[in-house]
């Protein structure tokens, strides 16, 4: 019984004491370290550096994944762009001839080559 008024004793000063008193005695103590010596035939683990080494594995294989998803992506823009510009240059070529030809032949031809244009258009 006495063990228990001393309890009920100290819980009672505890709380009668100010907060900034209380951080006086929550102060942070040096703790005791053991150190122990290994054995003369002490192996480390293995299974950290197996992991460690699957998870490098693993994050070179998705890298190089990525790489070959990109590189086949722009790959296939080249190509799509490649057409698109062969496609304009060849439009573009056969403008200019069309306007080329137009001015330099005389204007009495001219009203030939439309009626002879229109008339091909009817047969198709």
């Amino acid at each position: 019984m006495g063990a228990q008024e001393e309890k009920k004793k100290e819980e009672e000063e505890e709380e009668a004491v100010p907060p900034a008193e209380k951080k006086k005695k929550q102060q942070k103590n040096s703790k005791e370290v053991f150190f122990s010596v290994l054995p003369d035939r002490y192996e480390p683990l293995i299974e950290e550096e197996e992991e460690e080494e699957e998870e490098e594995e693993e994050r070179t294989r998705r890298k190089e994944e990525k790489k070959r998803k990109r590189k086949k992506k722009f790959k296939k823009y080249r190509k799509n762009a490649g057409k698109a510009l062969r496609f304009s240059c060849r439009c573009l070529m056969l403008g200019l001839q069309n306007m080329a030809a137009l001015y330099s032949t005389p204007a009495s031809a001219m009203s030939m080559v439309t009626e002879v244009h229109r008339t091909a258009g009817s047969k198709a």
